[in-house]
């Protein structure tokens, strides 16, 4: 049986803290979720050799860039790993267009990459720009071009949304998602927001106090037991894609691929391709078909199961034809009060104004 392309097998102590993690997947992009503290920066730095005392065993991209001895070790400069930290730290005195050249090697290949680099991440009109012209996310846009112009094995963007505004971190995940589409190169992501590990990551794992708490598909590890406490302290969201099939003066619907239609107060165009977030307390269940309510979402749904966090309870279910999945967090009496079990029958009521669109 072959060996999965990427395994992080790692031992390190940073004074009190340490770092243990056994890691294997295959899936080629791969959020690395958790709280501040929790040991994502630190994943990265040993993966990048900026640790050589740690005890480490890492493949990326189905290459070896560290086995114990006798193995190999590779220097950080021999690691080809595209590293894009928070701060993108570009060149204040190079134009864009300098700044995209500067790591990238000479060849046809690496022409290339940055070519198509600046078409998937829509630089081309930057390219003339000075750096201090820019606005926060094109200069978040700039480090992932340079870094992928630089032929990497595996791409490392470590929270690259957290200094952004709501707005613009709208802009740059837009294009994070055309990367992780259209590009075939690895991706580990670094993030502490439910949204963004749900939106970009097709394997989730989740780290707390240096350990792996939970991994695997992104929706039922964040929602799982374990990662419960995680979540309801980042503030956990539900997250449905879908195109907008209409627009009123206050609102527009949106139709999922799975045939839930959701009314929300985002102005977007029809035909138009968003995602957008719903807080699972914001979602209210009902045992019986309600009557007229100000609520422009109701949806019948069934229960799948239940979790229980005293004093909350979190309600999993599957809502229109397509069964999308919905979770919702009542208090635990309330829950027992509406007689919630895996198979109960439900309304689910949202009001349009708790759905806020996240890309």
């Amino acid at each position: 049986m072959s060996e999965p392309a990427h395994v992080v097998e790692l031992s390190l102590a940073r004074g009190s803290f340490r770092l243990e993690l056994a890691l294997a997947w295959d899936e080629r992009v791969t959020v690395i979720f958790g709280p501040s503290g929790s040991g994502k920066s630190t994943l990265f730095e040993a993966l990048l050799g900026l640790h050589p005392r740690s005890r480490a065993r890492v493949r990326l991209g189905g290459t070896w860039l560290e086995q114990p001895p006798p193995g190999r070790r590779l220097p950080p400069e021999a690691r080809r790993l595209g590293w894009v930290p928070q701060d993108p730290a570009l060149f204040p005195h190079l134009s864009v267009e300098r700044n995209l050249r500067f790591a990238k090697p000479a060849g046809p290949e690496a022409d290339a990459a940055l070519a198509r680099a600046i078409e998937v991440l829509e630089l081309r009109e930057l390219l003339p720009r000075p750096v201090s012209q820019l606005s926060g996310g094109e200069r978040q846009r700039i480090a992932i071009g340079r870094a992928l112009a630089s032929l990497p094995r595996a791409l490392l963007l470590d929270e690259p949304l957290a200094s952004l505004d709501l707005a613009l971190r709208a802009r740059v995940l837009r294009h994070l998602l055309r990367l992780r589409d259209e590009l075939e190169i690895p991706i580990l992501y670094i993030t502490h927001d439910p949204d963004e590990a749900l939106l970009v990551g097709e394997r989730v794992v989740v780290l707390d106090a240096g350990r792996e708490r939970a991994s695997g598909p992104p929706a039922p590890v964040l929602w799982s037991r374990a990662v419960l406490p995680l979540s309801q302290a980042l503030g956990l969201e539900n997250v449905f894609e879908g195109s907008v099939t209409g627009c009123e003066p206050d609102a527009c619907a949106l139709l999922t691929a799975g045939g839930l239609r959701l009314v929300l107060p985002v102005p977007a165009a029809a035909g138009e391709r968003i995602c957008v977030g719903l807080r699972a307390q914001d979602v209210l269940l009902a045992a019986q078909a309600p009557g007229p309510v100000s609520a422009r979402n109701v949806w019948e749904a069934r229960v799948t199961h239940c979790q229980l966090e005293a004093p909350d309870a979190y309600v999993h279910l599957e809502v229109g034809p397509g069964r999308e999945r919905l979770v919702a967090k009542l208090t635990a009496s309330a829950a027992h009060k509406l007689g919630l079990q895996a198979g109960s029958r439900v309304h689910a009521l949202v009001k349009a104004q708790a759905i806020h669109r996240v890309a």
